[in-house]
């Protein structure tokens, strides 16, 4: 399949799922995720790769090292920790702690120096004490991710989630998302920002009505992470540009050759 995309003129593939960390489970011998995206990027040498939603149970040294080793596997690790206290998360039916996530996200730092963090948030799951929101919004500030998406909880029935006792107000949720999503922009405009000065290979993927270029970067995944705008390209083209400014989510570069 990604060969006919490719030979159809496709330049980036998206490898996703619900979790992508888990492929090759249900697979006889040794197949993962990491051998899978090695095996893509070394036989398309020319298309860049990016997996998405990656649970923390997937981000193995293999493929934090297949990532590390393959210039066309975007250095992008998009994690859904969802919230950093254990006992919230234990209620979310998931694992993990603030420090376990930070030792990962240092993990990944060292390892590929160039790395994108990206992660989704949920502010207000039942039971969530002002403390354990705290927690959370100081893990946000610590991280220093690239990307944050939050997301007030949403009671949804039948699921177990719905039926938990603590659910909290609209109006908490809400205010508490808020806070989240203040912090979140303020710690990634500023992590963007050291982007000026940079090299970086871009994309090119369209033009605005006034004839703008724009593209993106291995930093930023498809609508969802700005875009970067550029001087020169053709749609489809890869560029390499020097970033000159950054405003929010979004950068600016010149092609320098």
């Amino acid at each position: 399949e990604v060969a006919e995309l490719i030979a159809g003129g496709v330049r980036e593939v998206v490898l996703i799922a619900q979790d992508t960390g888990r492929w090759g489970d249900d697979l006889p011998g040794n197949g993962t995720l990491a051998t899978l995206v090695s095996g893509l990027a070394e036989r398309h040498e020319h298309t860049w790769f990016r997996i998405m939603y990656i649970q923390p149970e997937g981000v193995t040294d293999e493929l934090i090292h297949a990532v590390g080793s393959h210039d066309n596997i975007c250095s992008y690790f998009d994690i859904p920790f969802q919230h950093c206290d254990a006992q919230v998360l234990k209620r979310m039916n998931r694992a993990g702690s603030a420090e376990e996530f930070m030792r990962l996200a240092q993990r990944i730092r060292s390892r590929v120096p160039d790395a994108c963090l990206r992660t989704t948030l949920i502010a207000g799951f039942p039971g969530e004490t002002e403390e354990q929101f705290d927690k959370l919004c100081d893990f946000v500030q610590d991280i220093e991710f690239d990307y944050v998406g939050v997301f007030p909880y949403s009671q949804e029935m039948p699921s177990k989630a719905g039926s938990l006792e603590g659910q909290l107000d609209e109006e908490t949720k809400i205010e508490r998302a808020q806070r989240i999503r203040d912090i979140a922009d303020a710690v990634s405009n500023a992590v963007i920002a050291k982007r000026v000065g940079r090299e970086m290979d871009v994309l090119v993927i369209g033009e605005e009505e006034d004839g703008q270029l724009f593209g993106r970067a291995q930093c930023q995944a498809p609508d969802v992470d700005g875009v970067t705008f550029v001087d020169a390209g053709r749609r489809g083209e890869f560029v390499h540009c020097a970033i000159e400014d950054t405003l929010f989510y979004e950068m600016e570069g010149s092609v320098v050759r």
